[in-house]
């Protein structure tokens, strides 16, 4: 309701006097009020009424009483005349044109009870009139979300409150816009609204309108904003759309999520049976095609260290989400183990979560030729991950090391695993006699070139106790691992060893 309103209401028989430029501003309600100084009783948008008994005597004075309600955010002043004053002053008329503060006459025959009930009756049918539209508004965005999903809901929503809407992602990029061309407004809009606060719906006035940012979060998750933007003030009619339509495309935009969630819960424990042995090749294979692994792909191997498992896991679905991949990971206790189609997108997923999470990760990656290989190649990727660590790269791919094709070719692997029997045989025995664990305190060592500090870190003791461990292992297998010899002997009967446990 504006000012303008209510002066066609003949019935009250209004005229406006001066501050015609502003005859368009809302009202909000109706004060009556006769004192000297109004205003800390006004919170903008109201029409102040009074008959002047208190009016000050100045001309300044009374220019600045019109212009204290100006700045205070009042709708108009209705001037009351027949009373105290036969005719509205024309100080006030002048400073109501000045200020463009609209300056309405009210006649003595019309009493001011009668202006208010018409402002509070039009109030009330407003707000019915809003309530109706958002009950109709509100099933056709329902309706748009089922057939046309996030932009359709977008221009259902801009339609209903006839104002310009925008949608984008957590971290700010376009996802709709309506009208289309407005999208090119949104950093602007975000940078208005992002610095208010950090509530679910923040409101701001700036150079495009008043903005009104509803954060759209499931939980603890964020999938982005939804703005509405109005060259007006925004109705409490305003704010239930939007948030209907902010909970429309919440739902549009977790349930792909929960349904992946529960696949990659699936996909987690196929894995583990697969590396465990425990599931047959027949019924691996049809799960992997039908979670989407692509059929005629290739196995790679990506052991991932060096980051909270959880969060190593969720950095890798969202990469393989976004390649339309699905996710088979397994979370150990310090890494994380990942099987992809291609050498490619394991490169792609170890280099960027290497950016992305910190403590940058490193990883290492290795090819299975099968399923029945995956334990092999977990080995492998292992090692790799190991040498990136020690290296401070963020990815070594197995294939890159020296002594893989003795591993690979049957004859000089079976040599190699009978020399592991042999070689590693007292470590073994130890370990299972004495509880200690000689043999992953061997494989670290040599996986770390031999640097304490390092091999220390990755078996999260101090490297005096590195040190007894070494030597004890010196010990036991008669030898002395300075050598190079030695240690290329005893880190090819490592890798060569059969059914060797995973860190």
């Amino acid at each position: 309701m504006s000012v303008r309103w209510l002066v066609e209401q003949r019935k009250l028989g209004l005229r406006i006097a001066g501050g015609e430029a502003g005859i368009d501003r809302p009202i909000v309600w109706a004060h009556s009020i006769e004192l000297a100084d109004p205003v800390p009783w006004l919170r903008g948008g109201e029409l102040v009424l009074t008959t002047g008994l208190r009016l000050p005597d100045s001309a300044a004075q009374r220019r600045r009483y019109v212009q204290r309600l100006h700045e205070a955010g009042a709708a108009a002043l209705g001037f009351g005349v027949g009373l105290s004053h036969a005719r509205i002053p024309p100080e006030l008329v002048e400073a109501a044109d000045e200020f463009g503060l609209p300056l309405l006459e009210v006649p003595l025959s019309t009493p001011f009870l009668a202006i208010t009930k018409t402002i509070t009756d039009r109030l009330a049918e407003q707000e019915y009139e809003g309530v109706v539209r958002a009950s109709r508004a509100q099933p056709r965005m329902t309706r748009a979300a089922l057939r046309g999903g996030a932009p359709a809901v977008v221009r259902e929503l801009a339609t209903a409150s006839d104002a310009t809407v925008l949608l984008c992602d957590q971290r700010g990029a376009p996802l709709a816009a309506h009208p289309p061309e407005t999208a090119d407004l949104l950093p602007s809009l975000l940078a208005e609204v992002t610095a208010t606060g950090e509530e679910t719906t923040v409101t701001s006035s700036g150079a495009q309108g008043v903005v009104a940012a509803h954060t759209i979060r499931v939980g603890r998750r964020v999938h982005g904003r939804l703005l509405l933007v109005a060259q007006r003030p925004l109705t409490s009619v305003d704010h239930v759309m939007l948030g209907h339509a902010a909970s429309l495309i919440a739902l549009e935009q977790e349930k792909p999520l929960r349904l992946r969630e529960a696949q990659n819960r699936l996909n987690t424990l196929v894995l583990s049976l697969s590396l465990e042995g425990k599931l047959d090749e027949a019924t691996a294979r049809r799960h992997w095609r039908d979670a989407g692994f692509p059929a005629d792909a290739e196995l790679v191997v990506l052991v991932v260290r060096g980051a909270a498992p959880q969060q190593a896991v969720g950095a890798v679905d969202r990469l393989l989400s976004e390649k339309d991949l699905p996710c088979f990971a397994v979370p150990r206790e310090d890494s994380v183990i990942v099987v992809v189609p291609s050498a490619t997108v394991a490169r792609s997923v170890g280099e960027r979560i290497a950016t992305e999470l910190r403590p940058s990760p490193v990883s290492g990656s290795a090819r299975a030729a099968d399923l029945s290989e995956l334990a092999t190649a977990v080995r492998q990727a292992e090692t790799a991950a190991g040498v990136a660590g020690a290296r401070g790269a963020p990815l070594v791919e197995f294939d890159s090391l020296a002594g893989r094709t003795l591993l690979e070719n049957p004859e000089t692997r079976a040599v190699l695993e009978t020399l592991a029997e042999s070689r590693l045989r007292p470590l073994v025995d130890s370990d299972r006699r004495t509880g200690t664990d000689l043999v992953a305190t061997l494989r670290a060592f040599l996986e770390h070139n031999g640097q304490w500090e390092a091999a220390s870190t990755a078996l999260g003791v101090h490297r005096h106790t590195l040190r007894n461990r070494i030597e004890r292992i010196e010990r036991l297998l008669g030898v002395d691992l300075r050598s190079a010899h030695v240690r290329a002997e005893l880190l090819l009967s490592l890798l060569a060893r059969p059914g060797e446990q995973r860190r």
